[in-house]
């Protein structure tokens, strides 16, 4: 009789064992995976936060290269506007023209900032104005140079108008 106790004893230890032993594995497989889940996720979210991050500082940085474009297509028709109503004639570029002040560095930081934006309609509308503002300094007329000028008031604005708009969704 004792030796029967003795084998149940034993068996409902080596059960209660076993048992605590696989809910203590389960427990451990369990938590494991929802913490794992909880690393994807924040991982996710530094990523996300890094990604707009990363747009909200290039879309801000395209802003100020297409202004300093602009603003250095300006100061170079101002100089040749005096020319053409000083001589009458339309002072068309050539290779040997000197660069329009600010020129050179503003489109650099322009393509820089463009290549690095994703939103395919900002860097699109951004080459646009570019295109304007290009068409309107090297134009071969005073007409010509006019008429694409004039384009940059509208393209830029739209411009700004899809920058206030993608903006707010990157913080």
């Amino acid at each position: 009789m004792v030796a029967t106790e003795a084998i149940f004893g034993f068996v409902g230890v080596a059960l209660g064992s076993l048992s605590t032993s696989v809910l203590t594995i389960y427990k451990e497989r369990f938590t494991s995976r929802r913490e794992a889940a909880a690393r994807d996720v924040q991982f996710e979210r530094e990523r996300q936060l890094a990604r707009n991050t990363f747009q909200r500082e290039s879309i801000l940085a395209l802003q100020v290269a297409l202004s300093d474009l602009i603003n250095a297509a300006d100061v170079e028709l101002d100089r040749v506007l005096t020319i053409f109503k000083e001589s009458g004639q339309w002072p068309s570029r050539q290779w040997e023209t000197p660069t329009a002040v600010g020129w050179s560095d503003a489109v650099l930081r322009f393509e820089q900032a463009n290549a690095r934006v994703f939103d395919d309609q900002l860097q699109t509308l951004a080459t646009e104005v570019r295109r304007a503002a290009y068409d309107s300094v090297w134009a071969d007329s005073f007409e010509s140079s006019k008429d694409n000028h004039t384009r940059l008031v509208p393209l830029q604005a739209e411009f700004q108008r899809h920058v206030a708009k993608a903006l707010p969704s990157l913080y």
